[in-house]
């Protein structure tokens, strides 16, 4: 059961919650609400990766994910409220920045970065994206 619980949803969530069937043990967790992303900003994403490696043609689209990962992504889950201080431990702990670009790259493949972003998070992390590479000269943007 995935429900936003409100001040004024309480009964119904009581409701729902005693039409299950307690013979085996549930696990029930609460946690801030926060909208879920859509699929079309991931299509967006997914498709400006193979965008920008199709210009480059010497590196993948799993390759600009990585960069665009390790570049902008986490920068903008460092102040995320939400995951900052987990991520900063764990790029602590993997000494992260002392490594080369490519032992980073295999590093951040390895991490959840952008599906641990809010949604206003994503949208920066869109926008940035869009300011990144087309200061490098591939034209990417919104499409409409």
């Amino acid at each position: 059961m995935d429900v936003k619980l409100t001040n004024t949803n309480m009964a119904y969530v009581v409701q729902e919650l005693n039409k299950l069937d307690l013979s085996q043990p549930k696990r029930l967790t609460v946690s801030s609400w926060k909208e879920k992303r859509g699929l079309s900003a991931n299509g967006q994403i997914h498709l400006w990766f193979g965008q920008i490696a199709k210009h480059y043609g010497d590196r993948s689209a799993l390759d600009v994910k990585n960069e665009c990962k390790d570049k902008i992504g986490l920068p903008i889950l460092l102040n995320s409220p939400a995951y900052g201080d987990t991520i900063e431990f764990l790029l602590h702990k993997l000494d992260y920045y002392k490594h080369s670009y490519e032992r980073r790259m295999k590093l951040v493949g390895c991490l959840s970065v952008t599906s641990e972003m809010s949604t206003s998070e994503i949208k920066e992390f869109m926008e940035q994206m869009i300011f990144y590479w087309n200061d490098l000269g591939v034209p990417i943007k919104f499409k409409d």
